[in-house]
């Protein structure tokens, strides 16, 4: 069940609130915390069931190499009772197996065998290169050796990328004592999560964990509330009248790929960029207003990313928490920037060959992180202050519309076709063709008037419906994003009624409901 659902809206969503702050009016939290848990595992498994098996090792597996770490640390712990006497000089020095309780303590636990975090982590990349990459490499190797090999996974669970991203995060944790061996609702809490599970954000299990430990911040909150329902309502409308509204273009150009003329290329581009824009921001803001709703604030994913001047300032305001994981646990263990210009440029390649990989298995993923780690390279080592900062945003999101024709296309000979088009100028007319997918229900009674009355505009009209559709996705880039407008919404009487009606629009157009392009993922 996906959130941009009827089943969603008017029965999960109401019944897991209701319960919820029903468990925490009478004081308890520990329930509450596992209703969620159990409201998520119920909602991934509708999914599928099997999915539940699947993650369900993966989570005993993570939680015994917590336990392993536990034990590891803590059996040997000891303490130094340190003496003085009155002079300030040492006089004796003890060593015990336990704390003596004294001011003068100082703990001391045994270091851990990095074998045992680095265990769990191949185990969890494992898993996930089984159901994620395992045909990608079969495909390759028949490739190159000329071989007939097939395989095929037997499902792939929505958001394996997504949780083991979060399991892995746990255990560097917990070897690096940033978090305690937490109990295990606690740590399914963590996981299961539902506003988190399928698609991120990619949260640290300290930001999650921690919150649920005071019941008065969980209570119910009428100001955040509305401040959360802000959030469904701004995302929902995000996926449902603006996402799932480009995809028609999306879909269309590039099934047409090899005919398409320069200007549809361009418009390819563009679109995809917003498309995808806009489907994932849409969940994200959805996920976080549930969150709010519940007490819970998640870390935040986007940060207006088409406002940035640079590629690199891009990536640092587009999921946000993909890149700050990454960052945290590859590109620093690698050295970061700290050991001269030829490794940052490698480690910088590094980082992003993963990202292109997490997102899909496929040669045009890798390609496409590859490209987008050059742009960011350049812009590492080029402070380009030479132009305005208006022009220099339009340029990077160009270079970032260019970029993801590598990401959406079926293949590399298709996105070389696509990108060779805008080296010389062609248009054999293909963008009227294009437009005219753009057929929406809101605009049935003005499509069907043109039709009657101006048979001859037809073309026009869809074209110049495609432009206003781009056009004001353009316009709201520059705007406040959705946290910016739910913290300054003062929920005067004209705001309520602009949200409802929002609401409304989105909840008619659920009829048609279409998936998250991350699920994938």
């Amino acid at each position: 069940m996906v959130f941009n659902s009827f089943g969603f809206i008017f029965i999960f969503m109401p019944l897991l609130l209701a319960g919820y702050n029903l468990l925490l009016h009478f004081g308890y939290r520990r329930l509450a915390i596992l209703f969620i848990t159990a409201m998520s595992a119920v909602l991934y498994g509708m999914f599928n069931y099997k999915y539940l098996v699947i993650i369900g090792i993966s989570m005993a597996v993570t939680y015994l190499f917590s336990y392993i770490i536990e034990k590891k640390s803590g059996d040997s712990s000891k303490s130094i009772s340190i003496e003085k006497e009155s002079g300030g000089s040492f006089k004796s020095i003890s060593i015990e197996k336990e704390s003596s309780g004294s001011s003068n303590s100082i703990s001391i636990k045994k270091k851990v065998s990095p074998l045992i975090p680095a265990v769990a982590v191949l185990f969890h990349v494992a898993v996930l290169g089984y159901f994620k990459y395992t045909g990608f490499l079969v495909d390759n190797i028949n490739s190159i050796f000329k071989t007939d090999y097939t395989f095929t996974a037997f499902l792939l669970p929505v958001g394996i990328s997504f949780y083991t991203f979060s399991q892995i995060a746990f255990v560097i944790d917990r070897y690096r004592g940033e978090i305690p061996h937490y109990d295990f609702l606690s740590y399914a809490f963590y996981i299961l999560y539902f506003p988190k599970i399928m698609q991120g954000p990619i949260a640290f299990p300290k930001e999650i964990i921690d919150q649920t430990r005071d019941i008065e911040s969980l209570r119910f909150d009428a100001d955040r509330f509305g401040r959360g329902i802000i959030l469904f309502i701004i995302g929902l409308a995000k996926k449902v009248l603006l996402a799932d509204t480009i995809a028609l273009i999306v879909t269309y150009t590039y099934s047409q790929a090899y005919y398409l003329d320069t200007l549809c290329v361009i418009v390819a581009g563009i679109a995809t960029a917003l498309n995808i824009y806009f489907d994932f921001s849409g969940y994200c803001d959805m996920a976080d207003g549930i969150s709010q709703m519940l007490g819970i604030t998640l870390p935040q994913n986007f940060n207006s990313p088409f406002k940035a001047s640079t590629v690199q300032e891009l990536w640092q305001r587009w999921h946000m928490t993909l890149s700050r994981f990454l960052t945290k646990y590859i590109y620093f263990p690698l050295g970061g920037s700290r050991k001269g210009a030829a490794r940052t440029i490698i480690n910088i390649l590094i980082i992003f060959f993963i990202s292109g990989l997490w997102h899909g298995a496929g040669w045009t993923y890798v390609v496409w992180g590859l490209v987008n780690g050059i742009l960011v390279i350049f812009d590492h080592f080029h402070k380009h202050k030479l132009l305005p900062v208006k022009i220099r945003q339009v340029l990077t999101f160009l270079f970032f519309s260019f970029s993801v024709i590598i990401f959406q296309a079926s293949d590399l000979t298709t996105a070389g076709v696509m990108i060779g088009k805008l080296s010389f100028f062609t248009y054999p007319g293909f963008l009227y063709r294009t437009a005219a997918n753009l057929t929406l229900s809101e605009t049935y009674v003005l499509e069907e008037a043109v039709q009657l009355f101006a048979p001859n505009m037809l073309n026009i009209y869809y074209f110049v419906l495609m432009m206003i559709v781009i056009a004001f996705s353009l316009f709201l880039m520059t705007r406040q994003n959705a946290r910016e407008i739910a913290a300054k919404t003062t929920f005067k009487t004209w705001q309520i009624v602009a949200l409802s009606v929002l609401a409304c629009l989105s909840i008619l157009s659920l009829s048609n409901v279409q998936t998250f392009v991350y699920f994938t993922f």
